[in-house]
C-alpha cells in the first residue's frame, strides 16, 4: 500500500471513529441525564414515604388517645367503634389529597 492510500484509508476511518465517539459521549450523557432523574424521584419518594409515616403515627396517637378517653369516659365499644370509624374515614381522605397530583 502506498503513502497516499495509507493517508485515505485514515482519512475515511477517522470520521466512522469520531462519530462513534461521539455517539458514545451522548449515549454517556443520556445515562448520566437518566439517573440523576431517577436519584431525584427516589429522593422525593423517599420523602412522600417519611411525611406519610409521621402523618400515620399522628393519627394512630390520636387513635388512641380517642380510645382511652373513651374508655375512661365509659362510653359503650360501639361508640368507640364509631369513633374509630369516623377517624379512619377522616385519614383516608388525607391519605388521598396528599396522592393526589
Amino acid at each position: 500500500m502506498s503513502e497516499i492510500e495509507a493517508e485515505s484509508s485514515d482519512t475515511v476511518i477517522m470520521p466512522v471513529m469520531m462519530t462513534g465517539a461521539a455517539n458514545l459521549e451522548e449515549q454517556l450523557a443520556s445515562m448520566m441525564a437518566t439517573l440523576d432523574r431517577l436519584s431525584k424521584e427516589s429522593a422525593e419518594k423517599d420523602a412522600q414515604i417519611k411525611r406519610q409515616n409521621d402523618q400515620i403515627a399522628e393519627l394512630t396517637k390520636k387513635l388512641e388517645k380517642k380510645s382511652s378517653e373513651a374508655s375512661n369516659k365509659g362510653l359503650g365499644a360501639e361508640d368507640a367503634d364509631k369513633e374509630s370509624h369516623h377517624i379512619e374515614e377522616s385519614d383516608n381522605d388525607r391519605k388521598a389529597k396528599t396522592t393526589a397530583p
